[in-house]
């Protein structure tokens, strides 16, 4: 960490492919970032409760807004099962909203930049697709429930950026073998969504993106899956912590966060990222493990 008050709050670090060296490194995410187009990026954030992406990557946020890059926090859940008292259980869901407002604020993302898809918490298995709604359940405009629904239309949703409208550039969610199950049903339902965003189908959930987005895992409550490892670091100053902390503790309704707020107290300032290509198989992919 430098004691330089003119550094930046945050540096970026690359690793080489098939290699634990730093191969690259810098205060712009151009430094470690694929193929980074300055002016021309836009962020979304899936979370599957709205503290997720303040837990796990509150510097990256923040270091984003810094430099100007558009953020949208995408919350899938309505945190109906977070009270820790009977006497938050009925007002629970409105207060953590609130919550959300006061915690990405600190973070430089505002409130219209926060979007509520309201899936009941704890129950996104029966949202897996797309299908009408009934009666009750989290609808959009057109009568369609369902993760991939909602998950399209937000990949496809333009972003103003240097006079230009662009879907969102990279995505970040959660690791696919978080231990929560609402962390899995978002793990599992935005790739294919990212499929579908990118082509013809579903045109009432906006236009086709022009491209898939760059998908990004970070860790909320456990490791990157078997075998798989980060590529990117994100290290912050003192000063970068303090305010990610700040807006974890903004949560102030969820007590079970508190061994999370105590583990980043008394850790290094770190956030990591495995960086991925969202590809489709092709055809001659495996010939390689077939020699003659």
């Amino acid at each position: 960490m430098s004691n330089n008050k003119n550094a930046p709050p945050v540096r970026f670090e690359r690793r080489g492919d098939g290699t634990h060296r730093i191969s690259s490194s810098g205060s712009s995410f151009g430094d470690a970032f694929t193929g980074w187009q300055p002016g021309r990026e836009s962020f979304l954030f899936f979370a599957p409760h709205d503290d997720d992406a303040a837990i796990s990557v509150g510097l990256l946020i923040a270091e984003a807004r810094r430099q100007g890059v558009p953020v949208r926090i995408v919350v899938v859940t309505d945190g109906r099962n977070g009270y820790v008292s009977l006497g938050d259980r009925d007002g629970i869901i409105q207060r953590r909203i609130q919550e959300t407002i006061a915690s990405y604020a600190l973070l430089g993302v505002p409130a219209t930049d926060i979007v509520f898809l309201n899936f009941p918490d704890g129950g996104l298995q029966a949202f897996y697709g797309r299908r009408r709604a009934e009666q009750g359940e989290p609808a959009d405009a057109h009568g369609f429930t369902g993760l991939e629904s909602h998950f399209v239309t937000e990949l496809r949703r333009r972003t103003g950026v240097h006079g230009a409208r662009i879907a969102p550039t990279r995505i970040f969610v959660p690791s696919a073998a978080d231990y929560h199950q609402d962390h899995v049903a978002v793990a599992r339902e935005v790739p294919i969504s990212i499929f579908h965003a990118t082509g013809g189908i579903w045109p009432e959930c906006g236009p086709t993106a022009e491209r898939a987005p760059m998908l990004y895992w970070h860790c909320v409550y456990c490791k990157l899956p078997d075998g798989k490892e980060p590529n990117i670091r994100v290290v912050g100053d003192a000063e970068a912590l303090a305010r990610k902390i700040e807006s974890v503790r903004a949560y102030n309704s969820q007590g079970q966060i508190a061994s999370m707020l105590t583990a980043l107290e008394t850790s290094p300032p770190v956030e990591y990222l495995l960086e991925e290509t969202f590809s489709l198989y092709r055809p001659g992919g495996y010939d390689a493990c077939f020699v003659a």
